[in-house]
């Protein structure tokens, strides 16, 4: 018993790794044809796995986050681990924003011969919409301002009233499956 709990120990112990992350922010500003100025900020984080005392390396994981800040609006969007503004539509009284997010996906299957449960999972990038809530007053000292989500409907009923614009990005996100 002692054996398997010191083998067990050890074991673990030559396993452990040291994590080493790295974040570079990336800004950029543009203004939109309709005057509104938008600056996005872009912060990648690269963590690699290293051995304790293999000094091996496990693997290498990218993510990162977004933020688009409207300067004259005082309105930000704050994105979560691996989501990607893609548009932007300006109406006389909301502001509505389309984003993809990657998202992990658990998945179960029986064997149909051993009738074994089988656990696996894949990523997957959907599209989501948002819409802004500014319940600011008295120049925006006092009050909230934040994003609700909304149904595509919505968003598109918005897109044919009022002009939508690219919010530029580098592109990582693609609606689909990603098999990793």
């Amino acid at each position: 018993m002692k054996s398997s709990i010191v083998l067990i120990v050890i074991t673990v112990f030559l396993m452990s790794c040291e994590q080493r992350s790295e974040e570079s922010i990336q800004v950029e500003n543009t203004t939109l044809d309709n005057g509104k100025y938008l600056q996005i900020e872009k912060t990648n984080k690269e963590t690699t796995h290293i051995g304790l005392l293999t000094k091996h390396n496990y693997g290498t994981t990218h993510s990162f986050k977004y933020k688009v800040s409207l300067k004259e609006d005082e309105i930000d969007w704050k994105g979560k681990k691996d989501q990607e503004p893609k548009h932007i539509i300006f109406c006389k009284e909301n502001i509505y924003m389309r984003y993809l997010e990657k998202l992990y996906v658990p998945t179960q299957t029986i064997d149909t011969l051993t009738q074994d449960t089988l656990y696996g999972s894949y990523f997957e990038v959907k599209e989501f919409f948002l819409k802004n809530i500014d319940e600011r007053y008295l120049n925006n000292l006092f009050g909230t301002q934040s994003w609700a989500e909304i149904t595509f409907q919505e968003y598109d009923i918005a897109k044919q009233k009022c002009r939508e614009y690219k919010i530029p990005n580098d592109e990582e996100l693609v609606v689909g499956k990603i098999t990793n």
